[in-house]
């Protein structure tokens, strides 16, 4: 298959990074497996403090503030810069339905997410066969998938278009948000396509984590001239003593 030939097109420099969510006990535990390259230039290739601290939010609020409808119903998500796919693979794991995205112009990139998605399938068919990992029917009323597709920040062409017709429920970012104003246009105006195209065009949102900067400002005047809000943020410490930022983002009235 293509995701398969891209997989085996991985640098020979990469490892598997394990990281687990939640109680070992627990409903919700979650433990994913990441795909990285520490030495690679692309900044996708390697697993930042930002995803890290926006797959705990989710994994902490799944159920409350994101998943839609009842247990049964599916929740789509959408990750723009998936890169390594932490917060994705966490939501996978909780029961979404998930498409990975990123550009094609990084081609390690797209590669990483390829093998990510191959170790994930191997992973399923493993637990599959294993009675004692099926979990709790609140949790896994139904099979959930995991895809990986292009998509390019602020090209809203008609490949960019018939994705967000797919309609998610929620979008999801880690470090999205850096380089130049130019550049959080971009990433607000694919938002706000998928935004408005999604199920329940009020209910969708762009849950977004970033490395607390004085940019911030820049941040909301881009969120405004794409007829964007802020619907609610939070704030974390982490490593290193920095500070990242998970705002909510929706469309505005």
């Amino acid at each position: 298959s293509s995701s398969a030939r891209r997989a085996r097109a991985m640098s020979v420099g990469c490892e598997r990074r394990t990281h687990e969510f939640g109680h070992p006990l627990g409903l919700d535990f979650v433990r994913v497996e990441t795909v990285e390259d520490p030495r690679a230039k692309e900044f996708g290739a390697r697993t930042w403090v930002a995803a890290e601290v926006l797959a705990a939010h989710l994994h902490r609020h799944w159920h409350a503030r994101y998943r839609r409808g009842e247990p049964t119903d599916e929740t789509r998500v959408l990750e723009l810069g998936a890169g390594t796919s932490l917060p994705g693979l966490v939501l996978h794991e909780l029961g979404a339905r998930v498409v990975l995205t990123d550009t094609s112009e990084e081609g390690c990139v797209l590669s990483n997410i390829f093998q990510i998605v191959s170790a994930c399938d191997e992973k399923k068919r493993l637990r599959d066969g294993d009675a004692k990992r099926a979990r709790d029917a609140r949790f896994r009323a139904k099979p959930p998938s995991l895809e990986v597709r292009h998509l390019h920040w602020g090209r809203l062409d008609a490949e960019a278009v018939a994705l967000a017709k797919t309609g998610f429920d929620v979008v999801i970012g880690a470090d999205v948000l850096y380089g130049k104003s130019r550049d959080f246009h971009a990433v607000f105006a694919t938002a706000r396509l998928l935004l408005e195209n999604a199920p329940s065009r009020n209910e969708g949102v762009f849950v977004t984590a970033y490395q607390h900067r004085a940019s911030h400002r820049s941040i909301e005047s881009s969120l405004v001239t794409n007829g964007l809000v802020v619907r609610r943020a939070f704030r974390y410490p982490a490593e290193g003593g920095i500070t990242v930022d998970v705002v909510e983002i929706t469309l505005a009235d």
